[in-house]
Formats: structure tokens, sequence, C-alpha cells
């Protein structure tokens, strides 16, 4: 008995999207995000604090918990005084902040355009909770941080163990709310903010 010769198989095509521009991913993401119900919000650097304001109008600090380390200096202020941060140092009462709160605000590493997800890298100060429990999921991401697809998300993350760089224990990736309806009998909500900000380094 001979045995069976496994053909080669190609992994998807890259190029798919490499002629598309940055404004083109954006569209590309924004339709996608639509077909998993996931709200768009798009803004600029000028308008974020306005458009962060509105979305947690009402809504009182210690029940918007936020993994962001660092934005600019306006957005440090703002999350300085309208959030509770996730801090290290609490160990488990992080996550019963998580599970008491509306809103958490986190930071996407890698925007996929091609099924509308997000890619959040929990490292530093980074909890991953903040993007389970909490009931309202806002992400945001600068435009030009977008990338095609998942084939583009594990390069990078392959490039950085090339490197010698630690990855993290858990990388989430999100596409849309729950649909379950598993989670206290409701369905979740999730926002991706798509914005023109860029972090300090």
């Amino acid at each position: 008995m001979t045995k069976l010769q496994r053909n080669k198989v190609e992994l998807p095509i890259s190029s798919v999207y490499t002629a598309l521009k940055t404004n083109s991913l954006k569209q590309v993401f924004i339709e996608s995000a639509k077909l998993i119900r996931a709200d768009i919000i798009e803004t600029t650097q000028r308008n974020l604090i306005e458009s962060l304001t509105e979305l947690i109008k009402d809504i009182p600090s210690e029940k918007v918990l936020s993994s962001i380390e660092r934005g600019n200096a306006e957005l440090d202020e703002w999350l300085q005084a309208n959030k509770t941060p996730w801090n290290p140092a609490l160990g488990s009462q992080n996550i019963q902040n998580a599970e008491q709160a509306t809103i958490g605000l986190s930071y996407c590493d890698h925007p996929l355009a091609e099924s509308g997800t997000v890619v959040l890298l929990n490292e530093h100060n980074k909890g991953r909770s903040v993007s389970l429990l909490p009931e309202i999921q806002i992400v945001l991401f600068p435009t030009n941080s977008i990338i095609p697809r998942l084939q583009e998300s594990m390069r990078s993350l392959s490039e950085r163990i090339k490197q010698g760089e630690p990855i993290p224990t858990c990388i989430n990736y999100i596409t849309g709310p729950s649909n379950s309806a598993d989670i206290e009998s409701y369905l979740s909500r999730s926002s991706w903010s798509i914005t023109n900000y860029l972090r300090s380094n």
C-alpha cells in the first residue's frame, strides 16, 4: 500500500487587498462590521473626546472600565476623569470591576478588514476581562492600523517571535457582539470606533 501524497495547499492570497489604500480598507472593514451587528462610530482626532463623551453619557466613571494605557495628552486627561483603569496591582478586584462595569474601553491592535474583527493583545495592563465582561464594549483604533485579514495579523505576531519579542499569553479575536444571548439572557453590544487618533509610544 502506498502512502497518500499530500498536495501542497496554497495559503490565502494576501494580495487580494494589497491594492486597496487605507480609505478603501476602512470601507471594507465598515461593511464587514455591519454584517456582524457591530456599531461603527467614525470620528477624527479633533472630535474623539466629544464622541467618547456622548457614548458614555450619564454613565458614572466607576461603570466605565478602561485598559487603554496611553493616548495623546487630551485623551489621557479625558480617561483620567471618566473611567476606572484596569490596574494589575488590584488583582482579582479588576475582575469584579469588569463584572460591574457597563462599558469596557479597549484599544485594538489589529483591526481586520475582511471580517470586521478586532484583535486585542492582552499584555501589560490590558486585562482581557475589559473586553469580555462589561455589557457594552467600545474599541478604539486609528484608520491607518486596519489590515486586510487574519493572515497579516498572524504574520505580525510571527515577526515578533522571530525578533525575540514576547507575545501575550492571551490574544482575543472578537468578531462582533455575543449572538447566543447566553450572558444574563441578553445580547451584548459592541462598538468599533474608527478614528485618526494615534497613541504615544
